[in-house]
């Protein structure tokens, strides 16, 4: 575990001097980052609270499951203080201080928050390939005139996602990473799907949260004064998504820039303006998952010593 620390560290400095080099020689960015106005950075940091809100919807879904009522500064403060964990820690530091207080706090055990956790990934992926799919076929023979190697690949995410879902039921097997995820992945899935109306709600907050992933880029590519139509900036944002399964770096600092990069580069805007978008869009995350992150920790510790302290002069489990 240390080493994989010492080498996300390593790879986030790298990916720092690599980004701040690359700003350096192009001035002109730069000015467009500090240009960015008042309105449209509230209008980000807006998007962005109301991404952690729905995240924050789906883990009261998990918590009912379980029959817990999860009260706001729960649902609503774990996904800020998640936010904040994630910058702070490499390798998902926040997602493991969520788990470790769901486990303290409501006895939620580690093994079913996760293969929850990865069977919301499945939904979440599975909408995206989709969504994907029919966007990059649209622009396969129209501006920007996509490769068709885009669209495969989120067909393949589509095939992919739905050969686990439907396959007979079964264990991957295996130690590595992959196959403990799809693991948890089945094991997840299988608990949710005999709950169609907890499904239909899955579906709807993931497809939610794509939607204001996807305004929150069009918003930040007209605030750095490129007129980018809605699809292309959906687009981009649905590529940015498959940072998530690349955690190499605190929040990811580094590869989701050089995913947007990339995806801005190839879609038409341009790698550069990629690179000042995915920036903007980090820093609208920044500012209130450490506004409120710090809050909302004092909040829920408060609620671990109170929920202690009962326990204690009870004798049993509140």
């Amino acid at each position: 575990m240390m080493v994989k620390r010492h080498i996300s560290v390593v790879i986030l400095v790298v990916a720092v001097i690599a980004i701040a080099l690359y700003l350096y020689h192009h001035e002109d960015l730069i000015a467009k980052f500090t240009n960015i106005s008042l309105s449209a950075a509230l209008q980000l940091i807006g998007l962005r609270l109301l991404f952690w809100a729905v995240n924050g919807l789906i883990l009261r879904e998990f918590a009912a499951k379980l029959r817990l009522q999860l009260k706001f500064r729960e649902w609503f403060g774990l996904p800020a203080v998640t936010t904040m964990g994630n910058f702070i820690s490499p390798l998902s530091g926040g997602l493991v201080a969520r788990a470790g207080y769901l486990k303290l706090r409501h006895a939620f055990p580690y093994v079913q928050f996760a293969s929850l956790l990865a069977a919301n990934y499945l939904v979440t992926f599975w909408i995206i390939g989709v969504v994907g799919f029919g966007v990059s076929v649209a622009f396969i023979a129209s501006p920007p005139h996509l490769p068709w190697q885009l669209a495969v690949c989120f067909l393949a995410t589509v095939i992919g996602i739905t050969a686990v879902v439907v396959a007979p039921v079964g264990r991957v097997g295996g130690r590595n990473r992959l196959s403990r995820t799809l693991d948890n992945a089945i094991a997840g899935w299988i608990e949710i799907k005999k709950d169609h109306s907890m499904v239909c709600r899955f579906v709807l907050f993931n497809a939610l949260n794509i939607l204001v992933n996807a305004v929150s880029f069009w918003i930040a590519y007209k605030a750095v004064g490129l007129q980018v139509s809605f699809l292309s900036a959906l687009l981009i944002s649905l590529l940015a998504f498959f940072s998530l399964l690349v955690n190499l770096t605190p929040g990811n600092l580094g590869v989701q820039e050089a995913i947007v990069s990339v995806s801005s580069q190839i879609i038409g805007p341009g790698a550069g303006e990629g690179l000042v978008v995915a920036l903007l869009i980090r820093v609208a995350t920044l500012v209130p998952a450490f506004a409120l992150g710090p809050i909302f920790t004092f909040l829920l510790a408060r609620e671990l010593r109170i929920h202690e302290s009962l326990r204690k002069t009870n004798g049993v489990e509140t």
